[in-house]
This record gives structure tokens, C-alpha cells and sequence, in this order.
């Protein structure tokens, strides 16, 4: 007798699966758009890459409960600006499979509450109250209240409005202010009446500095180190500068600037509490980098090496018990040695100014031509506030240039017997001044530049250069920033018709034009081997640049955390002198790349294409292409930190 057994199927059936959201759709909403409100919500849809690999996924199950808490956080959201009488509810509809749900939430805004009267109630004397109604800044704020007649009531703004008004009180002198926001609403009438009452208290001013934790550094120079001064009115963002002057120090590891307690009257101690770094100590570190300096190919065993790179520095803290620092550093690869010291001596004239004496020797290889320089610079630095700074240098150099010779006419011949000798004598202005938080993606910085050589016919070439660098950063949402940069420079009343090669101006590189490499932008001058046949282009540089460019750079953290990716538009030129600007175009790079957030910073591959290229960027002697190859309109670059 035979049975026959039941057949089973390997694969579940489709309306066997469990419900998923699939989509997420608001309806209904007119103030707050579906960008705002899915943030408020837990219920999500799968991404276009989960959806296309859906069978592995185990997340997006239909949870009534869930969708329930999610109509009661928009309900609340609402509720908070002024919406109390909305009403959101929900619906849910297949798809093109019954297990395939979209998740519809139906919103009905109704009528918000408006505000018909606003107070501000300020409980002093009419001495404090003339010093607070004659402020900017409060000024200011009153203007940009949120609260004011027919808007709508919100008061999820309550907590912001206090902590803003209290917060100018505090940096007018006033360090036991406080605000309240009051509010009587009317919900048949739907109308609010809003009364903002300010209680400064007493105006004090900064008496004693207290310092805590220290133990070879004197209690004096920390006092100095803040920056408060005895007799000057209270402030948030005093105290804040000393903070951040304190966490800056080479000394100190740790640093807390609080106000201990004490009775409320007309001045007011402050408490410093500090942690010393070590008086001695040595750091070390390796990388890799220097790409775009090869000529050939980087990966094979014989230029590999070329690779990598090396510093290290040893330190001595507070030489003299004045917060001095003396260290002695080095710079070890392929294409730069450096060994160098320096001695800083802080709080010179006042507590914003330092000056540093640094030695040096120095042989750096660049694409056409090498440099051993010697020498020593001497820098006044000065920090007129948090986000302006000034430096003042003095920089005298010996040096030896090697295979570039000049000629008459200004063009260079390259040559692998010629040596040049010369020194430079020349006094450096810069100043950098930021605005916003550029490091964080908001805000920009302009750092213009003067170097005048030879005044007192000290050096061998005299010049004058000016150079300037504008940068700017622009938050487009919470993972895209926007990034450009404007950079240019020129070379004027040189004396003599050429200088060295070291002096002009290139472009080029891993952070500059990135369809080039460094230096490779720009005029250049054919090289022929001993035979005479062509073997290439080498730049000479010149006495006039001119950069952009323009960055977009969105974290993917979601894929692997710290990581992000950039495309680029860069254009620039170089030209040999000013006047000659119309005789070479500008020049455009475009691709993208990658970046890591490493511990020692941005981990940064670029791959750049070469848009307008001419003739010798791409090897190409009076028509011959035969060193050409269609890999020379790509450069890639390798390197830590971001270009600009």
C-alpha cells in the first residue's frame, strides 16, 4: 500500500508574512512640514537599499501600540506651539502586497492661540534699570522675542526665552539674575496674555581669584592667565574666555572656572580649579602622505617607502617657573627633514601677547627643485580677542637652492649643476579672524598676509608679498556641509627681474586645484635628458595666484561611523606675473573622495580630473602624445585633514 505524505513548501507564503510599514505618509498639516514632524515620531519606513534586500530584514513590524505613542507625540508637539485643540489619527492601507503597509497619520491643526498682550516687567532700581533698557543686547532680544501680540502662543519657547534674558543680565554685571515667563491663557477665546518678569539683583563686579590644583606654575600666573581683571563687571563671557584661556594653556591638563558660594553683593570671587601637565614629556607619530609629490608609481617596492612619514618633539614645561615652553621637534620623510627648536615666553606686555624664538634646519625636495635652509624666526603673536588673531614675524634664512638656474629674462632652466645661494631677511604680518565655528561646519575665517624682504638691503632678493584666504562653511542639513574656499596672493616691487624658485607661487595639490599635483599647476618649462629628447615638464611657479574652490561633504555614519564623502569643483591658475593674468585662463579640477575621522584627524583620499588641461599637463611636447597617457587627466591624493 502506498501513503502518500502531505507536501510542504520551502518558502512561506506572501500573505503568510507579518505586516510591515512600508511607507510613511502625513496628512493634513500646513504649519510643520513632514520633514519636522518624522523627527518626532518612532515609526519609520525602511530605506530604498532595505527595501530591495527586504527578506533579511527583521525590523518595521506593525505595532498598534507603537502608532499610538506616536499619535499622542504629535498630538504633544502640537500642543507645546499653541495647537491645543489638534487632532491626529490614523489609518493603515496595503500595498501592493496585503503584508506591504503604509502608515498614514491625519492631522487637523484647528485654530492655534494667539497671544493679545505681552509685558516686560523689570523688578530694580531705576539705576539697574537704565543700564539694562540702555543695552544692545537686550535691546536686541526684546526685539526678537517670541512672544509678541498675534503671533502664536508656544510655550515650549518658555524655557529658551528665560535662559536668554537671564543670560544677558548675567553677562551686564548682573550674576543672581533671574527671568520668569508668566502666561494666562484664555481657551475659549483662544488668546494668551504673556508677562516676562526680570529680577537682576545686584550688580557686582569681579573681586578675587582663587586658584585651586596648582603646584609648580604660581597661583599669579594662572590669575593672569584668566584674564579677569579686578573691578570690571561680572560676566558669562568672561568667565567663559578664562575657561577656554585655561583649557588652551601648555601647562595645564584641567581646568574649571566656577563661582563658589557666597552672600549676594556687589562683588562677586571667582574659583580656578587646575590640573598641571607633566613638566617633561615626548610624543611621537607616524603616517603616510606626501602622494602627490611622486613621479612614478607610489606602490611599488622601490618608491613605497616614500610613503611614510615621521615626527616627533620632547618638551620642557615652565623652564623658569613663568609658564615658558621649550621644545625641541623633528620631521622625518622622503621629501622634508626638519629638526628645529623653540622657546616661548608668554605674557609678554600683557596676557594676550606671547613671543617665540625658533632655529632651524630644513631640506625640502619639491617636484623641480630642492632647498636646505637654516635660520631662525622670531614671533609676536597677539590675541586681540577669542576670534582674532594677529602674528608678527622676523625671519632670517640662509639657503641653497639647487637644480634651478635663472635667466636673464626671468624663465628657468633646469639644470641638475646649478646651485643658488642666497638669504632672506624678511618681516611677516598676518592676522586670522574667524566668525561662527568653522571646525564644526558654521561660520568663516579671513587670514590676510603681508611679507616685506630686504627693507634695510639685509637680503639678497627684495620683495613684497601679499597673500589672503578666505573660507566660509554652511550647514545645509544635519549631515551636509557646505564648504568654499578664495585664495590669492602676488608678488610686487621685486627688484630683480627673477627670484628663486622657492619664493614664487604654485598651485596644485591636496589642497589646493586637486586635478593636479603639488606644485603642477600653472607655467612650466620642458626638461630633455643628455641625449636631448624630451623626458617632461617641470613648474617654474610664479608671482601671481589665484584659487577657489567649492566642497560638499555628507557624513554616512549610518554605514560605518565616522565616515564621509565629498565632491569638489576647484579652478585656479598661476601666472608669472601679474600683468599676465589674461595670457593663461583659469583652470578647473572636479571628482570627490573619502574621509575617516581618525584620532589624529580626517583620514582624506581625493581623486581629481583634470577638466580644461593644456598641453603639458597631460605630456604632450609640440604635438608628440607619445609620453602622453589618458591617466594624466587624474591625480589622487592621499593626506590628514580636510583641504581647507
Amino acid at each position: 500500500m502506498l501513503v502518500s505524505a502531505p507536501a510542504f513548501s520551502l518558502f512561506a507564503q506572501e500573505d503568510e508574512k507579518p505586516a510591515r510599514i512600508w511607507n510613511v505618509k502625513i496628512e493634513g498639516n500646513t504649519t510643520y512640514n513632514n520633514i519636522v514632524l518624522k523627527k518626532y515620531i518612532a515609526n519609520e519606513a525602511p530605506s530604498f537599499w532595505k527595501k530591495i534586500t527586504f527578506f533579511n530584514e527583521k525590523g518595521f513590524y506593525v505595532s498598534e501600540s507603537e502608532i499610538r505613542k506616536d499619535v499622542i507625540r504629535l498630538e504633544r508637539f502640537y500642543q507645546r506651539r499653541g495647537f491645543n485643540e489638534v487632532d491626529v489619527n490614523y489609518r493603515l492601507e496595503s500595498k501592493n502586497k496585503e503584508w506591504k503597509k503604509e502608515l498614514i497619520f491625519m492631522i487637523v491643526e484647528n485654530a492655534p492661540i494667539r497671544i493679545d498682550s505681552v509685558q516686560v516687567i523689570l523688578q530694580t532700581s531705576s539705576r539697574d534699570s537704565s543700564v539694562i533698557y540702555g543695552s544692545e543686547k537686550f535691546n536686541r532680544e526684546l526685539n526678537r522675542l517670541p512672544y509678541r501680540k498675534g503671533k502664536i502662543f508656544q510655550p515650549v519657547s518658555k524655557p529658551t526665552v528665560e535662559a536668554d534674558f537671564t543670560g544677558i543680565l548675567r553677562n551686564l554685571g548682573y550674576p543672581y539674575a533671574e527671568t520668569e515667563v508668566q502666561t494666562k491663557v484664555d481657551t475659549t477665546a483662544k488668546t494668551a496674555s504673556v508677562a516676562m518678569l526680570t529680577y537682576p539683583g545686584p550688580r557686582a563686579k569681579f573681586d578675587s581669584v582663587f586658584v585651586e590644583g596648582e603646584e609648580t606654575l604660581q597661583a599669579k600666573y594662572i590669575r593672569r592667565e584668566t584674564g579677569i581683571g579686578e573691578d570690571e563687571f561680572f560676566s558669562d563671557d568672561a568667565m567663559r574666555e578664562a575657561q577656554r584661556e585655561l583649557f588652551g594653556h601648555h601647562l595645564l591638563r584641567f581646568a574649571l572656572i566656577s563661582i563658589p558660594d557666597q552672600d549676594q553683593d556687589s562683588t562677586i570671587n571667582v574659583l580656578a580649579r587646575v590640573k598641571e601637565r607633566s613638566l617633561r614629556s615626548f610624543s611621537a607619530t607616524f603616517g603616510i602622505g606626501n602622494y602627490d609629490r611622486f613621479e612614478g608609481d607610489p606602490l611599488t617596492l622601490s618608491n613605497s617607502y616614500k610613503l611614510f612619514r615621521a615626527q616627533a618633539s620632547w618638551s620642557h614645561r615652565n623652564a623658569r617657573g613663568k609658564g615658558e615652553l621649550f621644545s625641541v621637534n623633528g620631521k622625518l620623510s622622503a621629501f622634508d627633514l626638519r629638526l628645529g627648536a623653540s622657546y616661548l615666553f608668554p605674557y609678554v606686555y600683557n596676557t594676550k601677547s606671547s613671543i617665540t624664538i625658533s632655529p632651524f634646519v630644513q631640506r625640502r625636495i619639491e617636484r623641480a627643485y630642492s632647498i636646505d635652509t637654516g635660520g631662525i624666526r622670531n614671533s609676536f603673536g597677539y590675541n586681540y580677542s577669542e576670534s582674532i588673531t594677529g602674528t608678527f614675524n622676523y625671519d632670517f634664512t640662509l639657503n641653497r637652492e639647487f637644480d634651478v638656474k635663472e635667466s636673464e629674462d626671468g624663465t628657468s632652466e633646469i639644470s641638475p649643476d646649478s646651485i643658488l645661494n642666497y638669504n632672506i631677511s624678511s618681516f611677516k604680518f598676518s592676522v586670522y579672524a574667524r566668525k561662527g565655528q568653522p571646525r564644526r561646519g558654521s561660520g568663516f575665517t579671513v587670514q590676510p598676509f603681508l611679507e616685506l624682504s630686504g627693507l634695510f638691503n639685509e637680503a639678497t632678493f627684495s620683495f613684497q608679498k601679499a597673500a589672503l584666504d578666505v573660507r566660509g562653511y554652511k550647514k545645509v542639513n544635519s549631515g551636509l556641509v557646505a564648504a568654499a574656499r578664495l585664495n590669492g596672493g602676488s608678488i610686487y616691487y621685486a627688484k630683480q627681474d627673477s627670484l628663486p624658485a622657492d619664493i614664487r607661487f604654485y598651485n596644485g595639490g591636496s589642497s589646493e586645484v586637486r586635478g593636479w599635483g603639488r606644485q603642477e599647476l600653472g607655467p612650466k618649462e620642458a626638461v630633455f635628458d643628455s641625449l636631448g629628447s624630451f623626458s617632461g615638464y617641470l613648474p617654474t611657479g610664479g608671482k601671481a595666484t589665484f584659487s577657489f574652490n567649492f566642497e560638499l561633504r555628507q557624513d554616512i555614519d549610518k554605514l560605518i561611523k565616522g565616515l564621509s564623502l565629498a565632491g569638489f569643483i576647484d579652478g585656479g591658475q598661476v601666472w608669472r606675473t601679474i600683468r599676465t593674468t589674461s595670457n593663461r585662463p583659469i583652470q578647473f579640477g572636479v571628482g570627490g573622495g573619502l574621509r575617516y575621522e581618525s584620532p589624529i584627524g580626517p583620514i582624506r583620499i581625493d581623486l581629481g580630473y583634470k577638466v580644461n588641461p593644456t598641453d603639458e599637463d597631460l605630456n604632450i611636447y609640440r604635438g608628440d602624445k607619445s609620453m602622453s597617457s589618458a591617466w594624466d587627466r587624474w591625480q589622487l591624493h592621499f593626506s590628514i585633514g580636510q583641504a581647507f
